[in-house]
């Protein structure tokens, strides 16, 4: 065999690690652990709260830590082994969570695809992942499925595998549902791979007495197939890896799993994009964006399933990112998740304000006091509001009493907060950060909004004074040390300092962050123009290029206006691909994952703020449409729907009457009066379009303008046309017809 392991097969991302061949191999010990392609893709239902995994060669990990499933193909040439192979390549179903994995066999293709179906008629508790393989070639072939030791972050442990009827189990948990039984078995132990008797040809015609036990943990098995041309063959794989007795009231003592009887996958697909279909419909030129917002929205979805989601390998349970994914989640009118979200965090606060486990967190609580006013704002309902007056007025009280509590600075001078822990992206050091102060002044505020909405107009002074204290307190530090980064006194990496600009002027306004911090965050990004390439350095910790930051510095550059946010944009599309999943930290060689999750769901809510953002932006006194229009999408039609804004769903399209932008717009006000009173005291609805035409405005729900031609450019997607004296307005069809309604 290839790839300098006679024994064993490894997982994709560990022979690139290992092969010296490779471009990504690691010098030194041989790493057990994804350092270069930890990447992967979630499979799961948004009833349940299980989820699995699956890699970019196909292996699919049904439960955290466990064992694997492989796919091998015998052909007449040899077999194909995904996981070596060369060809094999992945995508997704109509942007949904069903993913394809095609690998090449001599005269067409054999076709992988994964999909989790929840649990119900021919499906265990708890749900499961099907498992199905297509011979798309014209011969027929051999498949197996091959359950191994290992999964998506490194070696896991098998000692057992048994087979009962159709059922395979792996250390006597159900694992594995077959549809018949198999034509031939090959196993294996520590000693030699269950690889090396199939590819041999020398797999048994029956499974062996008492299975297949490996004392160091290393047994694997193959279950092999005949395919015959167009034919397919599936198995399923409870997602029961946490509760092994659901599965056994299901596959063993209740009704038969079938894997022939689950929805297939294109049923499955329809029925994710029946779930997105309430979100806003953005139409933006960005190659792939579209496909990359719709796949996103999905993600969103699986990874709001609760603090019991089973996640690879960390929980979504951080304040910080919880509120980041309940931001995305409402920006893209995925309200009831947000909602589910945000009241089960609430219910780890502590009589103090804090958060279970983040007590010395700033962000956490400020970041939840904003994703709840955000909410309230979005939907325009004030029943969240009115359900969370107590935990919003003691997360609120919380920040006062740490604000209150703050100390002087080895410098002398004061500092904005006293010393807590940040995220991990920020120095450590005894100092606050402006990450917090920004944060804190953002949940603050949002505080005595949503104590207004609810009735509660006296408790909401309390936080609103406390805001204003500390805007002053911010301006003042973001104006002495612009190029300070993350705290005052002190310099900081790039990250840092893209922490700072984002924050303030996504949080803040883009007006608060002075030319000088832009100025010393374009230096730092350019101090490694090779290696960062678009994205933004995450230093401590887990070391690498961070697709939130990068996302967080795109929106902030869309905030301001800048025409340079394509570059980050561009380099989160092709980090993205092909199955539209973010990992936290990524490689700057490999372009893989190479820490923490490799499917992060802060970055995924990253990557969906961005998008809504690059479309519609509150920019604190109104809303923006298109903020900043990067050069190549000057020229071609833009146009957005139902896009929910803290006024009501905002509909727009741009069309061009030579080099003159025409826009068409709409205003569905909230109809909650609490909520709508609320937003126009702290911002009377104003319209604009900054990226396009800076000096025009309108407070009008709905009409039309013709807009003055923005900055020349030399191609335009379109030829201008000459302008009439007064061109009528007519932005062609939308929806069918001339209303967004």
């Amino acid at each position: 065999m290839s790839g300098g392991i006679d024994d064993e097969l490894l997982p994709w991302w560990w022979h690139r690690q290992v092969d010296p061949r490779s471009p990504d191999v690691v010098p030194g010990p041989r790493s057990s652990e994804s350092t270069t392609h930890r990447n992967w893709a979630l499979l799961g239902t948004i009833g349940g709260t299980e989820r699995a995994v699956i890699d970019p060669r196909g292996l699919v990990t049904p439960w955290p830590d466990g064992w694997s499933l492989d796919w091998w193909i015998g052909a007449d040439d040899t077999w194909h082994l995904p996981s070596r192979a060369a060809g094999v390549r992945q995508r997704l179903v109509r942007d949904t969570p069903v993913v394809e994995t095609v690998a090449r066999i001599p005269g067409g293709e054999l076709v992988h695809r994964a999909w989790a179906v929840a649990a119900g008629e021919g499906v265990p508790d708890g749900g499961a992942v099907v498992v199905e393989l297509e011979n798309a070639s014209p011969v027929p072939v051999a498949v197996a499925f091959a359950i191994r030791p290992f999964n998506a972050l490194g070696r896991a442990s098998v000692s057992a595998i048994t087979l009962d009827g159709l059922v395979v189990s792996v250390d006597g948990r159900p694992a594995v549902v077959l549809p018949k039984a198999p034509s031939r078995v090959a196993v294996g132990t520590a000693g030699a791979d269950a690889v090396v008797p199939t590819v041999a040809g020398e797999a048994a015609s029956s499974w062996p007495d008492g299975g297949v036990r490996c004392s160091a943990g290393r047994a694997s098995a193959a279950m092999l197939y005949p395919l015959p041309h167009s034919a397919t063959v599936r198995v399923l794989l409870p997602l029961v890896g946490a509760r092994p007795t659901a599965a056994r009231r299901r596959v063993d003592g209740g009704p038969a799993a079938d894997p022939r009887a689950v929805p297939d996958a294109s049923r499955v697909a329809s029925g994710w994009e029946a779930q997105t279909r309430r979100a806003p419909r953005l139409e933006l030129p960005e190659p792939r964006l579209a496909e990359a917002v719709a796949a996103a929205r999905c993600a969103a979805l699986l990874h709001s399933g609760g603090d019991d989601v089973a996640a690879w390998p960390l929980a979504v349970v951080g304040g910080l990112d919880t509120a980041e994914l309940c931001l995305a989640l409402d920006q893209h009118g995925l309200h009831l998740e947000a909602e589910r979200l945000l009241l089960g965090f609430a219910d780890r606060q502590g009589l103090d304000g804090a958060f279970a486990g983040e007590s010395s967190r700033i962000d956490a609580a400020a970041a939840w006091l904003h994703a709840v006013g955000h909410h309230v704002r979005l939907t325009g309902d004030a029943t969240l509001a009115e359900a969370l007056v107590g935990p919003v007025a003691k997360a609120a009280h919380h920040l006062r009493r740490r604000l209150t509590a703050r100390r002087a600075r080895r410098n002398g001078g004061p500092s904005l907060f006293p010393p807590g822990s940040g995220p991990s992206w920020l120095p450590a050091g005894d100092h606050a950060t402006y990450h917090d102060a920004l944060w804190a002044r953002r949940g603050l505020l949002d505080a005595a909004l949503v104590l207004r909405v609810a009735g509660q107009h006296e408790a909401g002074a309390e936080p609103a004074a406390v805001a204003e204290t500390l805007t002053a307190s911010l301006r003042a530090a973001l104006g002495a040390e612009p190029a300070a980064g993350a705290g005052p006194g002190e310099r900081t990496p790039a990250g840092a300092l893209a922490t700072a600009v984002a924050v303030a002027a996504t949080l803040t306004g883009p007006e608060a962050v002075p030319q000088e911090l832009w100025a010393a965050l374009d230096a730092a990004l350019a101090h490694t123009p090779e290696l960062v390439r678009g994205g933004v350095w995450h230093e401590l910790g887990h070391a690498g290029l961070s697709p939130r930051l990068t996302a967080w510095l795109a929106a902030a550059r869309a905030a301001a206006g800048r025409a340079d946010v394509a570059e980050p944009l561009a380099w989160l599309l092709e980090r993205g691909q092909p199955v539209w999943a973010w990992p936290e930290v990524v490689h700057p060689r490999s372009g893989g994952g190479c820490g923490g999750e490799g499917h992060h769901a802060a970055s995924t809510a990253a990557v969906l703020q961005l998008a809504r953002r690059l479309a519609v932006h509150e920019a604190g006194a109104g809303v923006d449409l298109l903020p900043a229009v990067p050069d190549t999408w000057l020229g071609q039609p833009l146009e957005a729907h139902a896009v929910p804004t803290s006024y009501g769903l905002v509909s727009f399209a741009i069309r061009w009457h030579g080099e003159r932008p025409a826009l068409l717009w709409e205003l569905e006000p909230h109809a909650d009066r609490a909520v709508a009173e609320a937003v126009a005291a702290v911002a009377p609805f104003r319209l604009r379009v900054p990226g396009l035409d800076p000096a025009w405005s309108s407070t009008e729900a709905r009409g039309e303008a013709l807009l003055a031609p923005p900055r020349p450019v030399a191609d335009h997607a379109t030829a201008p046309s000459p302008p009439s004296p007064e061109p009528a307005l007519d932005p062609g069809p939308l929806d069918g017809g001339g209303s967004f309604t």
